[in-house]
């Protein structure tokens, strides 16, 4: 479902398997992409985490598709050596990142939503036994509490960020801790009756995730019709 500009909610899994959006990459760092998806043990795995890490901060379209990326890179060096070197460099970094999740707000709105967005995405494909990471869940939640603030409410590009998450992994994170999610949802609750500086879109945004969610994560067609009809008109 569309409903901000450019945004789809769900999950983006319509290209083939094999297809994945390394062509902003130049043509050495996609060859180091390409073989460390098939033949991890023979490259750098660390420069791949930064590589990926790095490209996810400044390209939302990729920070939305590198979790993808990482998940089979996983799987692949544990099924060639039963090795988790990829992953632990990857969650070393991605821990940096999060600690200076603040700091990368003021700087660059841009490169905070897609910090969120990566990790989410992370925390979306990267299982343990088929379960999500339990110690990604509190910080996936900081991120999303940081965006239900008065503050960030009042900025689209942080609702939609906000609401494109929740309609990817809200389920899964609600099981993972219930009590949190009631707490942020009581955020967005309040923000959408009591917080008058709303754009008429952060607004809808904001109404369409309340309903999203009370509907069991899921909308009726009647309101994906009206949603979408009120973005388009």
């Amino acid at each position: 479902m569309c409903i901000a500009s450019g945004t789809c909610y769900g999950r983006m899994e319509n290209s083939s398997k094999e297809d994945y959006k390394i062509q902003s990459f130049d043509l050495e760092t996609q060859k180091l992409l390409k073989t460390a998806l098939k033949d991890p043990g023979s490259v750098d795995l660390e420069k791949v985490s930064s590589v990926i890490v790095d490209q996810s901060l400044k390209d939302q379209i990729f920070s939305r598709e590198a979790g993808r990326i990482c998940h089979t890179i996983v799987q692949a060096e544990a099924k060639q050596s039963n090795g988790n070197v990829f992953r632990r460099n990857l969650l070393n970094r991605l821990q940096l990142e999060f600690k200076a999740r603040e700091e990368t707000r003021k700087r660059s709105t841009q490169e905070w939503v897609c910090l969120v967005s990566f990790i989410c995405n992370i925390f979306d494909y990267l299982k343990v036994n088929n379960m999500p990471m339990v110690a990604l869940v509190p910080p996936v939640y900081d991120c999303l509490f940081r965006l239900a603030q008065s503050d960030s409410l009042k900025n689209e590009e942080e609702v939609d960020c906000l609401v494109l998450q929740l309609h990817r992994i809200g389920d899964q994170l609600e099981k993972m801790n219930t009590p949190l999610m009631d707490e942020l949802f009581n955020l967005l609750r309040d923000g959408f009756l009591l917080q008058e500086d709303l754009s008429s879109m952060g607004r809808l945004l904001l109404l369409e995730i309340l309903e999203f969610r009370a509907g069991g994560w899921t909308l009726s067609d009647t309101a994906q019709k009206y949603y979408y009809s009120e973005v388009t008109d």
